[in-house]
């Protein structure tokens, strides 16, 4: 059984059109590397922290061995493009910022559905579904003068999907997950952070493969 974790992107990681009128290319970051997120809760193991993922955890073979969707929020009934093991309409680059998408909208209704909200700005966030390897992920107690936890991924165990999603839970590096909230979700104590900051809660899926 092994934990299925999900991120999510905004900002300068948005799902952008790219070319002249009526083109159908759509490109984003689904994956960026070392900016910090915003505060998570984890709920299985109670625990809050920041994450920071590093260039080291994905490469291109790694991905190449992936069998990667491209989906709306996750869901395989709306499926966008793919790349299974490298090949298909899912394309994917490395570079400095982060793992790079592209793929052409399909002439579908979840393709034209998605293409018109990408255009009208209500989608501006992406997203990836993966699981960490269990030496790929460490723990220490940042000097921010609150002890913040700061979780560090070097290593995935497997992506199995990129998404376009409704809400980025932060942007520029946003961190997303199945359900978040705010202070005001009974479930998280609310004397951690002041009102003005935004407290993000993690889901983690229990899901064998």
């Amino acid at each position: 059984m092994e934990e299925l974790e999900i991120r999510s992107f905004g900002d300068a990681a948005a799902p952008k059109v790219v070319g002249g009128e009526g083109s159908r290319t759509v490109e984003g970051y689904a994956i960026v590397f070392n900016q910090d997120s915003r505060m998570l809760y984890d709920r299985q193991r109670k625990r809050y922290f920041v994450e920071r993922i590093e260039p080291r955890a994905v490469s291109d073979d790694f991905l190449r061995s992936c069998d990667i969707k491209m989906n709306r929020n996750h869901n395989d009934d709306l499926l966008l493009a793919r790349s299974r093991y490298g090949y298909g309409s899912l394309k994917f680059s490395i570079d400095e910022y982060g793992v790079r998408y592209s793929f052409e909208m399909p002439e579908t209704t979840a393709g034209n559905d998605t293409l018109e909200s990408i255009r009208r700005g209500d989608l501006f966030g992406s997203s990836f579904r993966f699981t960490d390897a269990k030496d790929g992920v460490r723990y220490e107690r940042l000097k921010d003068g609150k002890g913040t936890l700061l979780r560090t991924v070097s290593k995935f165990g497997g992506i199995f999907d990129f998404s376009i999603v409704t809400d980025p839970a932060y942007y520029g590096t946003s961190v997303s997950a199945r359900s978040f909230g705010s202070l005001a979700d009974p479930e998280v104590p609310q004397s951690v952070w002041g009102p003005e900051e935004e407290l993000m809660l993690m889901d983690i899926e229990q899901q064998s493969f």
